[in-house]
Formats: structure tokens, C-alpha cells, sequence
């Protein structure tokens, strides 16, 4: 049996790293669903090595609720062996953003996870991996038993393969990221101030797309 929770998560400052390359600073606008699982299983005290186990019986996604700004700093990137070029890369942050996060998959699981974030018990404080981020407030879990199929998402992102058109209201934005599933490059289309219409409907709850750890999407 299977159900649902989301949780508005804000954050002082976060980095959701492309992680195309170990050396891209690029970030994602919004974290994928790798790095929403990754949130809600350190929150229940999840090894990495469980992290890999159990991530494909779940199922996550994220929505932006606002954002103060981004910023944007050069690094410079130095080699700790040998001789090179250093080279200069930007680094893009977010400041001050505020997310819906959504896990989809065991009733057990997601109601132990209910329960943690409900008495802000956490096993471990939430970790980003790769990506870098502050975590400044969590709150407002909501369960949900069932969830309702979409084919309009707003301020999300989908697989650039489920794509069928986007409409952008006033001050808006829209970004295409690349990600690898399976060590083929694929890309993702996110935005703010965007709504995303997709080629078919999906699963949602709390108006967040649902999507499988990897981000593949059913054509």
C-alpha cells in the first residue's frame, strides 16, 4: 500500500548542483527528484547504501513556491595533482527559495517520515550531496491517500521528451538542464513564473509532479 506526503521546505541559500560533470557549478532552479529523496531519507536516518536499495520504490518531485534572488559567483578550479590550466567557472545561487517537496511510496515509510517532520526529529540533518544548501525552515506536512493525474504543471519541471508547450507570465523564467539517466545525457525543462504543459498527464499531489528517482517520465 502505498501514500504520499509533501512538506514546504525553505532554505537560506542553496546550490542544487548540475551533476552532469563533477566539475559543472551550474545549478538546477529546483532540486530533482534524486536529491528530494535524498532529503527525505536522511530526515529517517538512511544510509547511502539504502538510499540506492530503495529509490526506485519511490517516487518525488519539487515545486517552487518563491524565490528572493540569485546570485552568481566565479571559482576559480585548481588542480591538486600535476600541471594545468586553471580555469574560472561561474557558480549560480539561490537565495532565500522556498519549495513544495512531494515523496510518493510505502504507507509505513511515509508515515514514519509524517511523524519526523511533524516533532522536527531528524535522524540526520538533511544533506545535499554534491549539491550545497541551508536549511532555514521545514513545515506544513500535508498526507495524501490518493493523488490526481495532470497534464499543466506550474513553477516545476518535466523531461524535456513530455514537453508540449510552456507558457510564460510576467517575469518569468524557463531553463533546460542537462541530467544523466543511465549514463545517456538527457535534459529537463524547469521554471519560474511558467506553466509547462505536458504531452500526457501525470501523477501530482499538492500540485507537484510526481516522477520516478531517475526523472523518466512515461511516453
Amino acid at each position: 500500500m502505498e501514500r504520499g506526503l509533501t512538506v514546504d521546505v525553505s532554505f537560506d541559500l542553496a546550490h542544487f548542483k548540475v551533476h552532469t560533470t563533477m566539475k559543472s557549478r551550474t545549478s538546477y532552479l529546483l532540486p530533482l527528484p534524486t536529491t528530494v529523496l535524498g532529503f527525505f531519507f536522511s530526515i529517517l536516518g538512511k544510509s547511502r547504501e539504502e538510499y540506492i536499495k530503495e529509490r526506485e520504490s519511490f517516487k518525488a518531485g519539487a515545486k517552487l513556491l518563491s524565490i528572493q534572488g540569485i546570485t552568481r559567483e566565479n571559482a576559480q578550479l585548481l588542480k591538486l595533482k600535476g600541471k594545468g590550466v586553471r580555469t574560472t567557472e561561474e557558480i549560480m545561487l539561490l537565495l532565500k527559495p522556498k519549495y513544495k517537496f512531494a515523496i510518493w511510496g510505502n504507507v509505513n515509510v511515509i508515515g514514519k517520515l509524517y511523524n519526523k517532520l511533524k516533532l522536527f526529529e531528524f535522524e540526520f540533518v538533511p544533506y545535499g550531496g554534491l549539491s550545497e544548501f541551508i536549511v532555514s525552515e521545514v513545515e506544513n506536512p500535508q498526507l495524501y491517500d490518493t493523488y490526481e493525474e495532470l497534464e499543466i504543471i506550474r513553477n516545476s519541471y518535466v523531461p524535456q521528451t513530455l514537453l508540449e508547450s510552456l507558457k510564460l507570465q510576467d517575469g518569468g523564467s524557463v531553463y533546460t538542464f542537462p541530467y544523466i539517466y543511465l549514463g545517456e545525457p538527457k535534459f529537463v525543462v524547469m521554471g519560474w513564473n511558467v506553466e509547462l504543459k505536458l504531452k500526457q498527464k501525470i501523477p501530482t499531489i499538492g500540485g507537484v509532479p510526481l516522477y520516478p528517482s531517475l526523472l523518466v517520465g512515461r511516453q
